[in-house]
């Protein structure tokens, strides 16, 4: 079992020498980074370990993604790389290493991320055998005044005679026979029958069965078919983007379009900085459409399992007209969203109270209600879709809104703090997206999270007027254990924060009310409910509602599955979200445990970014490589 905080680290300086006489010159940066890396890849050519204490840190990281495994790890320490480079080294075969160009803005350059912690960092491009990536190395001066890699990364984006059909490699599309199947047309098929027969896997099955079709199913589609694998994907839904659709009328995305783009397709210039949700749903249509995604819709997965003698899944799938169909794919991707089935939990009284009590997976909006609402009393669970509920119904005229706090919660502004987050990476104008993508995941979390402590005070002091006023209204702002802010929150709980789109200003003004409860419902009665007895009270509280709206989260990802395919095959796969003991994502874009079973979620950044991952080991897998 991890300890508490297992990913808790404090980095070290070093001291100064020479560069304080130095102008922070991309020319002299280049020549110490262009330095190291001829001795790196003079190591990475002979395979002799006894040159790495020359090259790396005694407390360096190496993260790599795909590159010296088909997994994403985070080793730290000199003995442990060495023992992973022993283990891995030989077999990659690393060749072609350059430094970034110098126009690029990752080219070698000094950053100084904490007081007392300065280094060099550049992006790189390297081969290996099989494969091309890039990389990213941070260099720090030792007291001895030789510069060694402190952090280092590795990622691999594309396979060798495998290529993305891309770019200078999209395909032709101009021909009306694109093959030579007629399918009973003379002189073959154009460009909309082929569709349709694909579409339908008339003739084929699919390499890939996909369940969802929202940001995840799309992206790792699209990425699958640019490596030429059949895709199929499925939802319940009766358009695609009405996991969106669906959702509580009010919805914006809560990050910026810069930080948002979707894989080959990025939003217009003209798009808006945050997207409504049925805006984004309509995208999502026109994603599908112009990338040729085969997806059914109004679908339901009847029953599946998976064969380990021929490692295929038989799942049949029941379309919207009843019919079924049966098919056989080597590989499922679970893409219903990073968590799994809401978590509905039920109170003494329950059935006694008078007014609504649903889960916040469940709300629509409270403007429909408006008429209703009037001398109602709503509490609503604190959370980031509480926020937006909360703000939701008072704004459809409810008498009063409370919100309940059972612990605490970071707060950042969309205005100010969330693009603080993003500065120098995504932005307008900012650095190519894949190569964005690369340096932004380079470091290893549990080293983002100790830098992120800084940046969290930055924000904070912009927005102190606001995290004042919401502590004076009785809101317990929460800045992570270590001061970290939301990134740590959000990559291990999947919760705990909420990005502020205007509910906090009603707190501030008191027309919402914050009632602190640290152990939650108790029970109910007949006009509402009561607080069970917290560290500062002995008594009960009893809290008048006529709407309770329980905004009480998810369980773990691995629920969807056992409720699609199954606890057999559910009982196959590791839990999902949260850390490793290396600070890796707990089977999600990665092996799950089930051979033929993967996981795919997260933001719209998170699934533009990893869906390439996970596209190339199942694209590894289907040609013999792994």
């Amino acid at each position: 079992m991890l300890a508490k905080y297992p990913h808790d680290v404090t980095l070290p300086t070093f001291t100064k020498h020479d560069i304080k006489a130095q102008a922070p010159e991309r020319r002299e940066a280049r020549s110490v980074a262009q330095a190291w890396l001829d001795n790196f890849f003079s190591f990475l050519s002979s395979n002799n370990v006894l040159m790495l204490p020359a090259l790396l840190h005694a407390d360096s990281w190496w993260r790599d993604f795909l590159t010296l495994t088909w997994d994403l790890r985070t080793i730290r320490s000199l003995p442990n790389i060495t023992s992973f480079l022993n283990d891995n080294l030989s077999k990659t075969q690393f060749s072609s290493i350059r430094l970034e160009d110098e126009s690029h803005p990752f080219a070698p350059h000094y950053e100084t991320p904490l007081e007392g912690l300065e280094w060099i960092v550049s992006l790189f491009h390297f081969e290996t055998k099989i494969g091309r990536g890039k990389g990213v190395l941070r260099l720090v001066q030792g007291d001895d005044g030789t510069w060694k890699a402190h952090f280092l990364s590795t990622a691999l984006l594309e396979l060798k005679g495998h290529e993305e059909a891309t770019g200078t490699r999209r395909k032709h599309g101009g021909n009306n026979a694109l093959d030579g199947t007629s399918g009973g047309m003379k002189g073959g098929l154009n460009w909309q029958e082929k569709r349709d027969r694909e579409k339908e896997f008339s003739d084929t099955e699919p390499d890939v069965f996909v369940v969802g079709a929202g940001q995840a199913g799309l992206n790792v589609a699209a990425r699958l078919q640019a490596l030429n694998m059949s895709v199929l994907v499925v939802d319940k839904n009766e358009r695609v983007g009405d996991n969106w659709r669906h959702r509580y009328r009010t919805l914006v995305t809560h990050d910026p379009v810069q930080y948002t783009h979707m894989a080959y397709m990025p939003f217009p210039s003209a798009w808006p900085l945050f997207t409504p949700k049925d805006k984004l749903a309509d995208w999502f249509e026109i994603y599908a459409s112009a990338l040729e995604l085969n997806v059914w819709t109004s679908s339901t997965i009847s029953s599946a399992s998976y064969s380990d003698v021929d490692a295929k899944w038989t799942v049949i799938v029941t379309r919207s007209d009843g019919k079924e169909r049966t098919l056989r794919p080597a590989h499922v991707i679970f893409c219903t969203g990073h968590s799994g089935v809401p978590l509905i939990p039920t109170f003494p009284g329950q059935d006694t109270f008078r007014g609504t009590v649903y889960h916040a997976s469940q709300h629509k909006d409270a403007l429909q209600h408006a008429e209703s609402l009037a001398g109602k009393n709503v509490v609503v669970n604190q959370g980031n879709s509480g926020h937006d509920i909360a703000q939701n119904y008072h704004l459809a005229g409810a008498a009063s809104v409370t919100m309940l706090q059972r612990r605490g919660t970071y707060v950042i502004q969309a205005s100010k703090g969330l693009f603080m987050l993003h500065e120098g990476m995504y932005e307008e104008n900012g650095p190519l997206l894949e190569d964005a993508d690369v340096f932004a995941n380079s470091l290893p979390n549990a080293v983002q999270f100790a830098l992120n402590v800084a940046l969290t005070k930055r924000i904070r002091a912009a927005e102190k007027e606001n995290l004042d006023g919401l502590s004076r209204a009785g809101f317990n702002v929460d800045f992570g254990h270590d001061g970290s802010g939301i990134y740590r929150k959000y990559i291990t709980r999947g919760g705990g924060y909420y990005i502020d789109v205007g509910c906090s200003a009603l707190i501030i003004s008191g027309k919402i009310q914050v009632v602190q409860s640290p152990n939650g419902i108790e029970c109910f009665d007949e006009n509402g409910l009561v607080l069970a007895p917290g560290a500062s009270s002995t008594s009960s509280t009893h809290l008048p509602a006529d709407v309770v709206v329980l905004a009480t989260g998810y369980a773990n990802m691995r629920t969807s599955v056992a409720a699609t395919f199954g606890e057999a095959e559910a009982a196959r796969c590791k839990d999902v979200w949260d850390l490793d003991e290396e600070g890796e994502v707990n089977a999600m874009w990665r092996p799950t445990g089930h051979p033929g079973l993967w996981f795919m979620g997260g933001n719209l950044a998170l699934c533009r970014v990893m869906s390439r991952y996970l596209a190339l080991q199942i694209k590894a897998r289907g040609v013999g490589l792994v």
